[in-house]
């Protein structure tokens, strides 16, 4: 998830998802790990190919799962977000691919 005002070029400090103006799961074919501030938080826990992001921009709760016939609470990040926040996705595998589903 991401501000808007994220640079769009530049360094990967300034414009990759994970710096101070985003927050960002990053999946591995055997673990998560969770960027954000240019930090990185180690999520020891196989990765799955399902992940399920749930934002409550008002309470200020940015919360990722792990999905399969259940949710499994990977990380939840509690801040105050300053303005409205987007998507983002960054594919480093070729052959790789995003589908998103309304789980509704």
């Amino acid at each position: 998830m991401s501000y808007k005002e994220i640079s769009r070029k530049g360094q990967i400090n300034d414009c990759g998802l994970g710096n101070n103006k985003s927050w960002a799961l990053r999946c591995s074919p055997s673990s998560y790990s969770f960027l954000h501030n240019n930090r990185t938080t180690e999520i020891p826990v196989p990765s799955s190919s399902r992940i399920g992001v749930y934002l409550d921009h008002r309470a200020g709760t940015l919360s990722f799962y792990s999905v399969s016939d259940t949710m499994t609470l990977l990380h939840r990040v509690q801040t105050t977000f300053t303005q409205p926040l987007y998507p983002g996705f960054r594919i480093r595998t070729v052959g790789s691919s995003v589908k998103l589903c309304d789980l509704g």
